[in-house]
């Protein structure tokens, strides 16, 4: 998911902290790990992970839940020594990345390299820098001095007055030698937690006047990510969640942060409007031509294209000077009508006035339209399924980063913040995943359950595609030329339509020819046309369609007297799953997809194709209801012409349904994977007759 940049203003304390006098006990088989040492020293290398890229000496996380001016601050410490053994190790750890959440406080930073011989590099501060990563930012902090047996040692302090949940990670591509971890919390407060992936099930303990959870684990093995997973459900890990606190002793515990606190908190933002509001969204509604008792598909259709057309999306915004906000001191996205008003926040007669809203704003003036227009909806916030272990039991919101809005008449989703995107396409990587709904959007005060977690229903697999379409001829000196169709259908044309628009005149051409695999050169691509790209074409999913002309000469070889053609090289192209080592990790598939090729070979006039037979082939994959939920099948037709030359005329169709296959599946799964990918390989040999 893009997202516009946001500079986040980061609060740093001086770092000349009074640091104590204890040691490190560093030539010990059990060293005695203290916060940060006043002297570093090298470790030994344990034996058996001599042949690793690196090794994590420590990880370790202390997390303190304490109560400060009446409300509930989280402290963070995360400690982490790590000492990298050759090339790999050095390229992997050039940066190390610490996530935190946004809106924190960061008082201490420090990291440190220690070489072999004990030479160490202090980290400079000012060389920090920092990304978006979906609902959390990280902090990167580059390392000098690395070689072979380079030790680096980081420790971060992170203050958070609003964090009620948290994930840590525990396993990585590499082995933890050493695991610490201290969840520590007021016994007046209840904090539930879960294990992941073979984690041990921590039970909370009383520890003086507190409660805490606690880990102490040694030889945590590496995780090495494989093809078709997604690598971070399936690392060792444990989710923590505030569910109680009660201030005083004998108060009525009430359960904190449940999905109906969530539907709640979606209610509030976004259905409570003023007068003035809902006049504002009545005279909007009016000029897009949204009428109450029209098609609801069409209205829902007007709504979002005139909500995208004619309000910028901002993260942050001034609505006085319509202007985007960059520094966190200047986040007040403040209404010029915001006297009387209860909220003077995203104020809707403003932001249709001005044309300008932050994503809060943009998602109450959808509440408020399609609420007007009368259009029965839920407003949820959803998973993503490649990052996030998603257990709908365990009431956790960390992950729940993105809205969408359902329409339970359609059984459709919207996202309303994606620019590029149109109903009913949303995000490729919340498709078959979960999102928990506020089902009372309406007007007036509502009692009883508001929320119901939804699966997120990916389209059909018969609406997302990648077709080829490509003819290959030759010219009377066998120079071989084809001209190609591609046309992305649902999922499969979102990155590109949200491309196209940044892609300069110039670097066109160049752009075009990375869409065919087998051009080796941009200038090899002679014409081309681009067509259906609009983002209003996802309404009525009619494909994107790039149509080129191409020297193929890259695709045929010629040996003696024969020719050889890559014909497998004129459809995407597809990795192989041919891994020698154990599968350890599910098999996930991103959406369901059907992919339908034809490609043709004009076979010049006294020659022909050896072995045609070749590409044919076949694998499927069938449930326990013997109904098949993954398939290729390739297949041809020779087309007899004695005047012009023969066609050979090759379909192929390829199907995935189904998107989840456990290990035990693995080798099901590969053999259908692995029959698409050979088809990139074959090879026709055209000789005369």
């Amino acid at each position: 998911m893009k997202r516009p940049l946001v500079f986040i203003t980061i609060l740093f304390s001086a770092l000349a902290l009074t640091v104590s006098a204890q040691k490190k006990l560093y030539l010990s088989q059990n060293p005695i790990w203290v916060e940060w040492a006043d002297t570093a020293r090298p470790h030994p290398v344990p034996l058996e992970h001599a042949t690793e890229p690196a090794v994590m000496l420590l990880n370790e996380v202390k997390i303190d839940y304490r109560v400060e001016g009446g409300n509930i601050v989280k402290h963070t410490t995360k400690h982490g020594l790590i000492k990298v053994l050759d090339d790999r190790g050095i390229a992997r750890y050039s940066l190390i990345p610490v996530k935190l959440n946004r809106g924190t406080k960061v008082p201490t930073i420090k990291a440190r390299t220690i070489s072999q011989n004990g030479k160490v590099w202090n980290f400079d501060q000012k060389r920090t820098f920092y990304s978006i990563d979906s609902d959390k930012y990280i902090l990167w902090l580059p390392m000098e001095g690395l070689d072979e047996n380079t030790e680096i040692e980081y420790l971060v302090k992170e203050v958070n007055s609003c964090d009620d949940f948290g994930t840590d990670v525990f396993q990585f591509d590499v082995p933890v030698d050493k695991t610490h971890f201290l969840l520590s919390y007021p016994k007046n407060m209840v904090v539930e937690g879960r294990s992941y992936n073979g984690l041990p099930e921590l039970r909370p303990e009383q520890a003086g006047s507190r409660m805490q959870y606690k880990l102490v684990m040694n030889d945590i093995p590496s995780l090495l990510p494989e093809k078709n997973s997604y690598y971070d459900l399936h690392t060792m890990q444990f989710s923590h969640r505030v569910s109680y606190y009660t201030p005083n002793d004998g108060e009525e515990k009430i359960k904190l942060n449940t999905w109906n606190n969530l539907a709640r908190k979606l209610y509030d933002e976004n259905y409570k409007i003023s007068e003035r509001e809902d006049r504002a969204v009545n005279r909007f509604l009016a000029d897009l031509g949204v009428r109450t008792n029209d098609d609801e598909e069409k209205n829902i259709r007007k709504i979002e294209l005139g909500i995208k057309k004619n309000i910028t999306l901002y993260p942050y915004v001034d609505y006085e000077e319509r202007r985007e906000i960059t520094s966190a001191k200047e986040q007040r996205s403040m209404s010029v009508y915001a006297v009387g008003y209860e909220d003077p926040r995203e104020v809707l007669d403003t932001i249709i006035s001005k044309g300008v809203a932050s994503y809060k704003g943009y998602i109450r003036l959808f509440a408020a339209c399609l609420t007007q227009a009368g259009i029965k909806h839920e407003i949820g916030w959803a998973w993503d399924r490649s990052s996030n272990i998603v257990n709908t039991g365990f009431e956790s919101w960390e992950g729940l980063e993105h809205t969408l809005i359902y329409f339970p008449r359609q059984k459709k989703f919207l996202s309303p913040t994606e620019q590029y995107l149109r109903y009913p396409v949303i995000p490729p990587q919340y498709a078959g995943s979960k999102g928990v709904f506020c089902v009372m959007p309406n007007k007036g005060e509502n009692t009883g359950p508001m929320h119901k977690v939804r699966r997120i229903t990916p389209l059909p697999e018969n609406e997302t595609r990648n077709d080829v379409t490509a003819s290959v001829s030759f010219t009377k000196n066998m120079d071989a030329k084809a001209n190609v169709s591609r046309a992305w259908y649902g999922y499969e044309s979102v990155g590109l339509r949200s491309e196209l628009p940044e892609v300069r005149p110039e670097n066109m051409k160049k752009f075009v020819a990375e869409q065919f695999d087998f051009v080796r050169n941009y200038n090899d691509i002679k014409t081309y046309d681009l067509s259906n790209d609009d983002v209003s074409n996802y309404n009525t999913n009619k494909p994107l369609v790039l149509t080129a002309t191409i020297d193929a000469s890259d695709l045929v070889n010629k040996a003696g007297s024969r020719y050889l053609i890559k014909a497998g090289k004129l459809i995407n192209t597809q990795n192989d799953m041919y891994e020698e080592r154990a599968r350890e990790t599910a098999v996930e598939v991103p959406y369901p997809y059907t992919n339908k090729h034809t490609i043709t070979i004009n076979i010049p006039k006294g020659y022909k194709i050896l072995n045609p037979e070749a590409a044919r082939m076949s694998a499927d994959y069938l449930n326990g209801d013997v109904e098949t939920v993954i398939s290729f099948e390739s297949n041809y037709r020779l087309i007899k012409d004695n005047k012009n030359g023969d066609k050979l005329v090759i379909t192929v169709n390829e199907m995935y349904k189904q998107l989840h296959f456990p290990v035990l599946q693995y080798d099901r799964f590969r053999k259908v994977w692995n029959t698409a990918a050979d088809f990139n390989n074959l090879t026709l040999v055209l000789a005369k007759k």
